[in-house]
């Protein structure tokens, strides 16, 4: 689809963009890289060559041409300075730039944070992972008596699966090369010894996040909102705790149809 966005008009504005794909060298989690250009088009037609891991591309132009080298050059840092908040990014590829201001008046920084606010708002809902909506943090434990669902709700297109071990359920679903587990999913709180280091580490990471939260009433940990994996063992694991042929764990919800065989009967639909 990239040549259905290059060919939009605002393409060929000055703006802001930013990248996003499965980080390859960690079980959970995207990778970030963030720039700006004074022809958006023509960068991201050289960055579909010389950068293999996004998948996915968000850009910001100004409805009209007040953004100027030094404005995008400021909204760039700003977003990187965004992305070393954001939960779900594990990896930013750029995350250098000067983060000094000296060369813009107040009046053109008072703006161009204003645009960020606006971001703020409208990324959210495009999907873009350096922003949550308001209500993407965990508020704690559930008040006493309110009834908490067996599996979390699926929403969207896409086909999802159920993963059941022991106590803990969730909800996952196929996009952009990554297996994300749904917000509302948990995952057991003890770890069996098989557990392989690496999966111990992405566990204390995304409690460190604030991604994996405690529910002492259920005693579970809560994912607090969608997290991408690399693959379903990737996230199998994490959420049993113990080493997972996801493949075969993870079923089509209201099915027995496991991810394996639901991929090849994909596969063999495109041949």
């Amino acid at each position: 689809m990239l040549s259905q966005l290059v060919a939009r008009d605002e393409l060929r504005k000055s703006g802001v963009y930013i990248l996003t794909g499965p980080n390859v060298d960690d079980e959970f989690g995207l990778e970030g890289y963030i720039g700006e250009s004074d022809n958006l088009a023509a960068r991201l037609r050289s960055h579909a060559r010389s950068k293999s891991f996004w998948n996915r591309a968000y850009v910001a132009v100004s409805k009209d041409s007040w953004l100027s080298k030094s404005h995008i050059r400021f909204l760039e840092a700003r977003l990187i300075m965004q992305a070393k908040r954001a939960p779900l990014i594990t990896r930013i590829s750029n995350d250098k730039q000067d983060l000094s201001y000296d060369r813009l008046p107040d009046g053109e920084i008072a703006n161009l944070e204003n645009f960020v606010s606006f971001l703020d708002l409208i990324m959210p809902a495009i999907g873009c992972p350096l922003f949550s909506f308001p209500d993407a943090i965990y508020a704690g434990p559930r008040r006493p008596g309110a009834v908490s669902p067996s599996v979390p709700g699926a929403f969207g297109q896409e086909t999802h699966f159920a993963l059941s071990k022991g106590p803990a359920r969730a909800v996952g679903y196929l996009r952009d090369n990554a297996f994300w587990v749904i917000k509302g999913s948990t995952a057991r709180i003890e770890e069996y010894s098989s557990l392989r280091e690496g999966y111990r580490n992405a566990r204390r990471k995304l409690s460190e996040r604030g991604i994996l939260v405690r529910d002492e009433g259920r005693g579970l940990l809560v994912f607090t909102q969608d997290v991408p994996f690399n693959s379903p063992s990737d996230a199998a694991a994490v959420i049993g705790t113990t080493s997972l042929n996801g493949r075969k764990a993870w079923k089509v919800i209201g099915t027995n149809l496991t991810f394996a065989e639901w991929e090849a009967s994909q596969e063999a639909g495109c041949k």
